[in-house]
């Protein structure tokens, strides 16, 4: 099972060659790792032609904006499944893509394989902050503006040919629009993985205080009302008691491994 992992990033030198590292650590070999870089003005790209290997695509040019690189890679992509590994972002265990591979192939009738992540300290990245997982994910979460997290989330090729494109009008929340067509417009359906299979360092988008928490819970209201699911203010802004649930001390299972398999530096 081929596995396309799509990175997008912005001069991102001090954080790109851990996540390049970790999929080449990856004990599921058949992947293609495709970056999509923004026309970088830092050492981004002198880092990725460094790690370059045969398994590695790049393209460098300008955007507009995160969707509009995301679909970039979506159309280079010629996996079974396509999934999201962005440059802040890495791999926290070498058995990843196998995981996603098998739970993929148990479950055939399923669109996408949701796993878990954890949201770790950017300088000390093996120190958890909290833990994201997909287990108790239903599809009537979305209502409230909860949804799996998009950096464990691998759907077949089949389903981002059904769902479409991630819709640029969007600046933060299209990854949520995408979820509510995959789950509600297209009726389709994941199989979930316990196992975190990506550690996110905090400090991305979508974790930078209240205007941007405004601007994200403004966007989810218009992308439910704009797909016929019925939902309030009140709901969408209700689901941060969810994740404060994320920040109590987590089962074991869901711990960055101690020692990462993988050397970062």
């Amino acid at each position: 099972m081929r596995i396309s992992i799509i990175t997008v990033c912005y001069n991102a030198e001090k954080t790109i060659a851990d996540t390049i590292k970790s999929i080449r650590a990856q004990d599921h070999t058949d992947y293609e790792h495709i970056i999509v870089d923004g026309a970088s003005t830092d050492g981004t790209l002198e880092v990725v032609q460094r790690l370059r290997h045969d398994k590695l695509k790049v393209v460098s040019e300008p955007d507009r904006g995160l969707y509009d690189a995301m679909n970039k890679g979506i159309t280079m992509a010629g996996g079974d499944l396509i999934g999201f590994l962005h440059s802040d972002d890495f791999f926290c265990r070498t058995d990843a893509l196998s995981l996603v591979a098998a739970t993929a192939r148990a479950n055939p009738d399923t669109g996408a394989v949701s796993a878990g992540l954890v949201i770790v300290d950017p300088d000390q990245t093996g120190r958890v902050r909290r833990a994201y997982g997909t287990t108790r994910f239903r599809r009537w979460m979305l209502r409230f503006g909860h949804m799996p997290p998009h950096p464990g989330f691998y759907a077949r090729a089949a389903a981002f040919k059904a769902v479409g494109a991630f819709d640029t009008r969007y600046s933060t929340s299209s990854d949520f629009d995408w979820m509510t067509r995959f789950y509600y417009v297209h009726g389709m359906t994941s199989a979930s993985l316990i196992q975190p299979v990506v550690a996110m360092r905090a400090g991305g988008l979508s974790t930078r205080g209240w205007k941007s928490m405004r601007a994200i819970n403004t966007d989810i209201h218009r992308t439910l009302s704009e797909h016929g699911v019925e939902t309030v203010a009140a709901l969408i802004w209700s689901k941060y008691l969810v994740k404060a649930g994320q920040l109590l001390p987590t089962k074991k299972s869901f711990l960055v491994p101690d020692a990462v398999r993988w050397k970062s530096g």
